[in-house]
């Protein structure tokens, strides 16, 4: 989505499988996650490791040599996996919980700028103010709990444990976004947070009720009042991104679920709905 206001910068985003988010104003950039390497299902059953040749035709496809920060939406294999070497490779300060400083460690990157988001507390990234806001991953986490040794490499896609989760408030003079990686919420906590256009989490929302979907989208969607919505996180992770995306598969979501329901809500609420493409700007 692009923002301009007068004479300010032009603010576009960008999206790269699961919830790989970038938004930049042409000099400034934040990446979410940053996870390019998708390995397949028989490395994630066995032992995985970042893979430079994906990273670096990622970052091509997303115009991205620099960025700020890569910010850590959780310490899932799916979401920290690149993140530390991404940052490395762009000059960035990783940013995230002390669990994803545990995987940066592990890489023999301690020595490159890490910060340690607290939620609540905004962090400056170049001509970003980003608020980390406390949130909670989808329900049937399968490696909960915290990073407490390095994670050295190839490493079990167990040991990428979950570490603190969340959301992202990203402001900038041109706009507002926020990222929510997580098909979760604690309640009330997007409260005070105004964005203009939301990236939305709904891996495994299929599989939840109605109502719970309905509460999804009132404590994100409306407790923001974002007037643009881009699900993410509904594709196989484990799928390259040089070839198309595919849903993940029907054991664990149902796409067509959620978004009947985000439809309907988005009419009623005057939202604009759509899947995010890949790679294009927005």
């Amino acid at each position: 989505m692009t923002f301009m206001l007068d004479s300010m910068p032009e603010l576009r985003t960008a999206f790269a499988g699961v919830s790989n988010v970038l938004v930049t104003d042409g000099a400034s950039a934040v990446l979410v996650d940053g996870f390019f390497s998708r390995p397949s299902p028989l490395k994630l059953a066995t032992r995985v490791a970042p893979d430079r040749g994906r990273i670096d035709e990622c970052l091509r496809r997303l115009g991205v040599t620099a960025l700020d920060a890569v910010l850590v939406s959780h310490s899932h294999v799916d979401h920290a996996l690149d993140a530390p070497v991404v940052a490395k490779l762009t000059g960035a300060t990783l940013a995230g919980s002390p669990s994803t400083r545990k995987v940066q460690e592990g890489y023999d990157l301690a020595a490159e700028p890490f910060e340690e988001l607290v939620p609540g507390k905004p962090v400056e990234f170049g001509a970003f103010t980003v608020t980390p806001v406390d949130t909670r991953h989808s329900d049937g986490d399968r490696v909960p709990g915290e990073i407490t040794e390095p994670v050295r490499l190839p490493a079990k896609a167990k040991a990428f444990k979950t570490g603190r989760c969340y959301s992202f408030h990203i402001a900038h003079e041109a706009g507002t976004v926020l990222v929510h990686a997580s098909a979760n919420f604690v309640p009330g906590a997007l409260a005070g947070h105004p964005a203009d256009l939301a990236y939305l989490g709904i891996g495994a929302a299929g599989k939840k009720t109605e109502e719970w979907r309905e509460e999804y989208w009132r404590e994100t969607v409306g407790a923001v009042g974002a007037r643009t919505v881009r699900p993410v996180h509904w594709d196989a992770f484990w799928r390259p991104l040089s070839k198309p995306l595919k849903l993940l598969p029907k054991v664990f979501d149902d796409l067509d679920t959620t978004m009947a329901t985000f439809e309907r809500l988005a009419e009623a609420d005057g939202v604009g709905l759509a899947l995010p493409e890949l790679w294009t700007a927005e």
